[in-house]
């Protein structure tokens, strides 16, 4: 009985001079949320856990207030970084972080483990997870060990429970875990039957850390957790992680120590009883305020992180905004000025037209549809014009009743990058001198017209209009003068429309006209007061000029079905009236259609022309801009008619790939180009050099045998693959055959390489550069042609060469004709160039002597 009085007064002095203790300092201490039994959130929401409870002892110990946060893993790494808390708990170490941090002694030993989906076998080893993505927590220090088995993709998840849930769901197959919160959450998740431990990646040792430079605070922490005894932790350890049942419950030492445990319960009782009605309120203030001091921290934390951007904050529930004095910034106003701030007062400053877009993007987001709240706003600015704001945010938290409460957000101001995307938009669809509708536009807006019209069973007129004799005008009165007349052009046009028609340049003097009904119902008319004004004289350069135009009219549905059937007879027709005279207009009619059947006449003799010998080969030089060199080459197919002469390929390849004599012929081609390649390799120094080849989409997509195996026919003549280059169309990839792709990787796998010709001329989704395995892009000659210093030519060949670069390819640019525009592609960094400036296409002999003439000029600059 002695010693149990002893006991309770040793209790109650303890007790005694606790409540004395004053705090000299304080420190606030941050940790994960997501790590039972260590430290955690129980279901009211407050932070428990071994963790927890142990620095309460050691705020008892030393007398330092301690205020632990639990959040989210990589913000409280963060936290402790940019200096918003002085002790981070549960950190493991490696060599990266010991370059952030200084680590207290290790206290505990954890396995972390590798975590697979059932569908998943045969991990074993760290090994084992080359070529697979991983699963990982923010800012978990598994990511360092990962690295170094050689892991190198990852995605990352706030914390266990989103890593286990994507896991489910099928986003990822592998997840890296500490196992005591993963058993933890596993059982909660009902997934510890279907996400399997695999094996062990490493045992991690939980450390205290400090921001390096702060060892003063590790010191002190390290001596207070020193003056708590093993028992003490054995105590704490039990609690949250359990303990087994002692044998001999009820010997003498354990009924001395209940009575003792008894006696300290009967003493806190009391003492509780008598302090409740004197604290109870001061201490539901304090939870309070430290409550409200932990959000308003984070909140303030989050505002002064985001630099330039305006951070604001929606109570929805009561309509109520707080915003940062940059929101008020980038509109002109003051926080003063806006305050009150509600919901309704941010309508009123926001563009009706993207008010409405707005709420129906974020009811998305409330929904649980969206992960985030993403919409791009105009607002108006304090003294009157419209400010461009990505507005981005997400809902933090819920009611009670589950009903959304408060969204977080920031406000960036975008105008100067809408502006510039303006700008770039222009550029891309407007031409630049007469500023109406370019091609691109226009190929466009004819697809959308036709579309338009099949559904509402309407006409549709396309005029294609030709100036007659322009150049003339170009080299009598110059260029500029010619600037002018093509402006002044086009503003005639102009004031001959009506608000339903669209006109375009299509480049040079050639523009374009559409007609939706009902403004084609009287095309003649309206092509002849075309005519009319066209032909009225103007002032260029101080002299009267006058011009004329050829028009050539092609309409839906009675000419033409398609946007590329209308172009092309309206193009019929305009060579037409150009052949009856000049300014005058043709309609696509049967005599013009007469003019098609020579193709198939042409067809029919195209079909013997291969068996009769009729075929030639020919080649253009490729020459590196670096060396001034041959450095490869392009076989050209040429036809020699008995009766018509030398034949356009122009003429008959189109043909020819209407009816499918083109893979006879593109065999053909392949084997003199590779016969060659092999013949001339030892001409040239470069190891490098090669023969491009054109392959049609029509021998892509052709049943596949022997003789039209391209990769096989190469193998059969000892050809290595890297001396022959397949040119296609960039039309080719844009939805490709899974054939394609097929043999699109047998050409990769045997070295043969792959070059886009005519780049920038189709309807570019340029993800398959990235998809497929390209080695070049041609520059299509529409480019090089126009090409002058500083010019929108200039500019979109120096964007197509640096994306390529950026991507690893080389770029080849076509139809150079000239030594400046040579120049400004060696000014832009171009590989490569081909055109009438070096060499015409040419018989093979002849470009045989182009080698050898090389080869004597290298020999003698030795």
């Amino acid at each position: 009985m002695t010693r149990l009085c002893r006991l309770c007064s040793l209790v109650m002095l303890c007790l005694s001079i606790a409540a004395n203790v004053r705090a000299a300092e304080s420190i606030t201490v941050i940790s994960d949320d997501n790590y039972p039994p260590y430290l955690f959130k129980d279901t009211n929401g407050n932070t428990v856990g071994i963790v927890a409870d142990t620095w309460k002892l050691w705020e008892q110990k030393t007398g330092v207030k301690v205020t632990l946060l639990a959040i989210v893993w990589e913000q409280a790494l963060q936290q402790l970084l940019s200096g918003h808390a002085d002790v981070i708990e549960m950190i493991y170490q490696d060599p990266e972080r010991e370059k952030r941090f200084s680590f207290s002694a290790p206290y505990a030993t954890l396995p972390v483990g590798i975590y697979a989906h059932e569908s998943i076998g045969g991990l074993a080893t760290s090994n084992h997870l080359s070529g697979f993505t991983v699963g990982v927590q923010k800012g978990d220090g598994c990511i360092f060990h990962l690295k170094q088995a050689g892991v190198q993709s990852f995605r990352l998840y706030n914390n266990y429970e989103e890593m286990i849930t994507a896991t489910l769901k099928g986003e990822i197959k592998i997840l890296c875990m500490d196992d005591y919160p993963a058993t933890y959450y596993l059982y909660r998740a009902h997934a510890d039957q279907t996400i399997l431990r695999a094996f062990t990646l490493y045992q991690g040792e939980f450390h205290r850390a400090v921001k390096k430079g702060n060892e003063q605070t590790l010191s002190l922490i390290s001596k207070g957790m020193a003056a708590i005894t093993p028992a003490e932790m054995a105590a704490i350890e039990a609690k949250w992680k359990g303990r087994p049942l002692q044998k001999h419950l009820y010997s003498g030492q354990a009924l001395w120590a209940l009575a003792a445990a008894l006696t300290v319960a009967v003493s806190l009782v009391l003492l509780v009883f008598m302090l409740r009605l004197a604290v109870k309120r001061k201490t539901a203030e304090i939870e309070s305020k430290r409550e409200e001091l932990e959000l308003e921290r984070l909140r303030l934390t989050d505002i002064i992180d985001a630099t330039r951007a305006g951070t604001w904050e929606w109570d929805i529930q009561t309509g109520i905004c707080q915003v940062n004095h940059r929101w008020t910034e980038m509109l002109g106003y003051t926080l003063e000025a806006l305050a009150p701030l509600n919901a309704d007062k941010v309508k009123s400053l926001t563009h009706p037209d993207d008010w409405q877009t707005a709420l129906a993007v974020v009811e998305r987001h409330l929904k649980g549809e969206i992960d985030f709240y993403e919409c791009d706003i105009r607002m108006r600015h304090h003294d009157g014009h419209w400010v461009w704001v990505a507005d981005r945010g997400r809902l933090i938290s819920r009611t009670s009743s589950g009903e959304p409460w408060i969204m977080r957000g920031t406000h960036i101001d975008i105008t100067d990058k809408k502006e510039a995307d303006a700008v770039i938009w222009q550029q891309a669809n407007y031409d630049s001198l007469t500023q109406l509708p370019n091609r691109h536009y226009f190929n466009s807006h004819l697809h959308e017209a036709i579309t338009t019209a099949a559904e509402h069973q309407q006409k549709l007129g396309l005029l294609l209009l030709d100036l007659d004799r322009f150049k003339e005008v170009n080299d009598t009165l110059g260029h500029r003068s010619g600037d002018e007349l093509l402006m002044e052009i086009g503003h005639r046009i102009r004031q001959c429309l009506s608000d339903q028609m669209l006109v375009a340049r299509l480049g040079g003097d050639e523009f374009a006209i559409i007609l939706p009904e009902p403004a084609c119902a009287d095309v003649q008319a309206f092509g002849q007061q075309l005519l009319q004004e066209i032909s009225k004289a103007m002032i260029l350069g101080g002299e009267r000029v006058y011009v004329t135009v050829s028009i050539g009219i092609s309409q839906y549905p009675e000419d033409a079905v398609n946007a590329e059937e209308m172009i092309q007879h309206a193009d019929q027709a305009m060579y037409e009236a150009k052949n009856r005279g000049r300014n005058n207009l043709r309609f696509f009619s049967l005599a013009i259609k007469e003019a098609l059947s020579q193709r198939v006449s042409l067809a029919r003799d195209l079909r013997v022309a291969l068996e009769n010998g009729e075929l030639r080969d020919y080649y253009q030089p490729i020459v590196d801009l670096a060396t001034g060199k041959i450095a490869k080459a392009e076989a050209l197919m040429r036809w020699q008619h008995p009766q018509r002469g030398l034949i356009s390929p122009s003429l008959f390849i189109p043909v020819a790939e209407e009816t499918g004599d083109i893979v006879a012929m593109g065999n053909w081609i392949l084997n003199q180009a590779a016969q060659h390649a092999m013949q001339w390799q030892s001409m040239v120094s470069d190891d490098a050099f090669a023969i491009s080849v054109n392959k049609s989409p029509v021998q892509f997509v052709e049943q596949m045998d022997t003789k039209n195996d391209w990769v096989q026919a190469l193998r059969s003549m000892g050809v290595e693959g890297k001396r022959i280059v397949v040119e296609i169309t960039e039309g080719l990839l844009l939805n490709p055959d899974p054939i394609v792709e097929q043999r699109l990787l047998q050409f990769r796998d045997m070295g043969i390489q792959v070059a886009i010709d005519d780049f920038g001329t189709g309807y570019s989704s340029l993800s398959y550069l990235s998809k497929f395995d390209i080695d070049y892009l041609k520059i299509d000659q529409s480019f090089t042609r126009n090409l002058n210093a500083g010019n929108e030519s200039y500019v979109l060949c120096e964007a197509i060469i640096v994306m390529a670069h950026k991507l690893g390819l080389k770029v080849i640019a076509e139809g150079v004709e000239t030594a400046l525009q040579r120049d400004l592609l060696i000014d832009i960094h171009c590989d490569y160039a081909q055109g009438f400036f070096y060499s015409p296409p040419v018989p093979a002999e002849a470009f045989e002597q182009m080698l050898v003439q090389q080869s004597r000029e290298i020999a003698s600059a030795r």
